[in-house]
């Protein structure tokens, strides 16, 4: 098996690095680059590829099995779950409106008003729109 993930760690991010791991990973299994079955690489190359220890990755995919996007067969490895369809759109308003969180306390930080924030946003779904 050679499953190479791209798994980006920011130090300089306040999340701790294995919700980091885990939300990199739903991100791929909610757009479905990452497919339902599919192998996920063991624990420790995971570590190895993203230059962290095993404990974070070990905690970022215990998390994940928790919550359902992936299940672990002793010995075999761990798998992308088949996700329902209900759900897998929840879960990506969730993480929607996080990042939509995100960009407005970026916007508070600098300043800008709650109008100039919607026009930005508004502008940016009008360039979108035209590249369709």
């Amino acid at each position: 098996m050679n499953i190479v993930m791209w798994i980006h760690l920011n130090n300089e991010d306040s999340r701790p690095l294995y919700v980091q791991v885990k939300e990199q990973l739903m991100r791929d299994i909610l757009n479905g680059s990452l497919k339902p079955g599919e192998e996920l690489p063991s624990i420790r190359k995971l570590a190895k590829e993203a230059k962290t220890s095993v404990i974070t990755v070990k905690r970022a995919y215990h998390d994940l099995e928790l919550e359902g996007y992936i299940y672990t067969r002793a010995g075999k490895g761990s798998f992308v779950k088949q996700q329902n369809e209900e759900e897998q759109r929840i879960q990506k308003v969730k993480m929607f409106t996080q990042k939509a969180e995100e960009l407005i306390h970026f916007g508070r930080t600098q300043h800008l008003s709650d109008e100039e924030m919607k026009t930005a946003l508004l502008s940016c779904f009008r360039e979108e729109r035209g590249k369709e």
